[in-house]
């Protein structure tokens, strides 16, 4: 099957962004100059996609009014935490911002997308918090980029925190009663407590059996897991391994253990295979 045109991915992100940014809306139906970020470069709209676009009555968009509130709902579930911290409206904003368009121009995960960008916006108490549901996130999903290189292993993610992140975060949670979804979705907030000056250095790690364990790791395995979401050369991962203060003579080993343990894979190129 071939991959759909340039045309056709922009005006499918430019339909699906419509139901839900009314700001966004507003711009289709009064600017004529607008163009889209795609993967493979910027696709400008045309006299025609525009008319295309406009022949549709603007009210017809949003017929669904719930449909921004139940992607907001989606993503206080798996930010819990973070909404208490932030507040709902900050979690609703996320769906008017180029964010969220580059979610959908790049095909990603919202989820995902959301946790990059409420870590970067978020106050410096909170981005710890937001860092770390990102993470579970991350493992949840166990996306990978592909690509040859070594590459943390999916499922698995590594996640370097203020001192007493973690365990803030387990009493925050349950501090929210057994209800904290509604709770939060109501408007219920948190304050977090100060963090340690120190660090801390975690594992987050899908189980067989569905579940998700945590575990604190040496801050140079960590930090490599951390660098390795994306493959990377060897040599590269050796470089970071030494930034990390491994020691010269272990690089190699810890590399090679990484691999043994499964926290690495090794993904040769077609040339290698």
């Amino acid at each position: 099957m071939r991959p759909a045109s340039p045309r056709v991915r922009a005006l499918q992100a430019v339909m699906l962004r419509l139901t839900v940014d009314p700001r966004f809306c507003h711009r289709i139906y009064h600017k004529d100059d607008l163009s889209i970020e795609l993967p493979d470069g910027r696709y400008t709209l045309t006299a025609d996609d525009i008319e295309m676009v406009r022949a549709v009555d603007q009210r017809a968009w949003t017929t669904d009014r719930f449909r921004r509130a139940r992607l907001t709902q989606a993503l206080i579930e798996e930010y819990l935490l973070t909404t208490a911290l932030v507040g709902v409206p900050e979690v609703d904003a996320f769906f008017g911002t180029e964010a969220f368009a580059w979610v959908l121009t790049h095909r990603g995960s919202m989820a995902e997308g959301f946790g990059d960008w409420i870590t970067e916006r978020a106050a410096p108490g909170a981005r710890p918090f937001a860092r770390l549901e990102a993470a579970v996130v991350r493992t949840r999903r166990g996306h990978r980029e592909s690509g040859p290189g070594l590459v943390t292993a999916p499922g698995k993610e590594g996640v370097q925190l203020p001192e007493g992140t973690l365990a803030h975060w387990q009493a925050g949670l349950a501090s929210l009663g057994e209800n904290a979804l509604e709770s939060v979705a109501q408007g219920a907030r948190w304050q977090a407590p100060s963090q340690g000056r120190g660090r801390e250095h975690l594992l987050v790690d899908r189980q067989d059996g569905g579940g998700l364990g945590v575990h604190v790791l040496s801050a140079g395995v960590v930090g490599l897991l951390e660098l390795c979401r994306t493959p990377r050369r060897r040599s590269e991962v050796g470089r970071a391994a030494r930034r990390l203060k491994v020691p010269k003579k272990q690089v190699a080993g810890m590399i090679r253990r990484m691999l043994d343990e499964g926290l690495l894979l090794e993904r040769l190129s077609p040339s290698e295979a």
